[in-house]
């Protein structure tokens, strides 16, 4: 067992790792953070409803209390263009002071294709994750162990970007990070939603350089309540797939409440609502979500 938990250590330690150094992560973070404010708020319009509750929970939140985010995904550029357009610049050229920044993650076939691109997203606080592996794989036990010790990481609970313009399901992956995070802290992590319109405008799909004179905007919410079910976490006779569905269909009714009071997002496929309501529907009659848990599909 100890032999174990070494290697999954040893393996923490190298997907944590600054490739080129803590202050390279820092102006990384800081330069991509310049580029993201230049396009999103200067070539765009750009509001936030609910800033200052994004910033006491992203930047001045009580120590070792661990910060998950959620939020819908409706282009490639939300992260990082939507977190470096709601947090001073300030904020990660000095990641290397406070370590604050967010841990993020991406389809390893896609942003670590190549050793240089890899090293850019891990420089750039972004971690490798294996599609189709499931919420069992290394890295989220990784992004877990990081909850627990008080950092904080962001999901996209819909596992890809979502092209229909509404609220896809979500996978309940994000359900079984949050128990993860408390059976190591003995603690909830708080739970941080928000809805965002216009990105899918900017860099729709297909796109490789991302459109101005769009609008962005963003709804943040309040933390989500979750300890009528945390408290059912790794709990004997609990079925914790069922803990993890109720955990994750209750993120998703925050992120509903603030899909409805923002600007409707383009719907980019054909049919894809369709398919959305009747997968929704699905959900509500109470079904557990298809595939395998925190599956992220292509």
């Amino acid at each position: 067992m100890d032999s174990l938990v070494d290697v999954e250590d040893h393996f923490s330690k190298q997907a944590l790792a600054a490739p080129w150094g803590e202050l390279g992560r820092s102006w990384t973070l800081g330069l991509v953070s310049l580029v993201s404010k230049a396009v999103v708020t200067l070539l765009n319009d750009f509001s936030v409803e609910g800033l200052d509750t994004f910033l006491q929970h992203t930047t001045a939140r009580e120590p070792g209390v661990g910060l998950i985010t959620v939020c819908n995904h409706t282009s490639t550029a939300d992260d990082p263009m939507l977190f470096c357009s709601m947090l001073p610049a300030s904020f990660f050229f000095t990641e290397h002071r406070h370590l604050g920044n967010r841990w993020s993650l991406c389809a390893k076939e896609i942003c670590y294709r190549n050793p240089l691109l890899g090293a850019f997203f891990q420089s750039g606080k972004t971690l490798p994750i294996q599609r189709g592996a499931g919420a069992d794989q290394p890295i989220m036990r990784t992004v877990a162990a990081e909850v627990a010790r008080g950092r904080w990481v962001h999901i996209f609970p819909e596992g890809k970007v979502n092209y229909t313009g509404v609220l896809g399901p979500l996978r309940w992956g994000v359900g079984k990070l949050v128990c993860d995070a408390k059976a190591r802290s003995n603690r909830d992590p708080v739970v941080l939603p928000f809805y965002h319109s216009g990105m899918g405008e900017v860099m729709p799909k297909g796109a490789v350089v991302p459109r101005g004179g769009r609008r962005v905007h963003v709804e943040v919410g309040q933390p989500v309540e979750l300890i009528d079910l945390t408290c059912r976490c790794n709990q004997p006779g609990e079925d914790q797939r069922l803990v993890w569905r109720d955990i994750t269909h209750r993120i998703g009714e925050s992120l509903r409440q603030l899909e409805q009071r923002a600007p409707c997002n383009k719907d980019q496929v054909p049919g894809g609502r369709q398919q959305h309501d009747a997968e929704l529907q699905r959900q509500s009659e109470g079904a557990l979500p298809a595939g395998k848990p925190g599956e992220v599909d292509d």
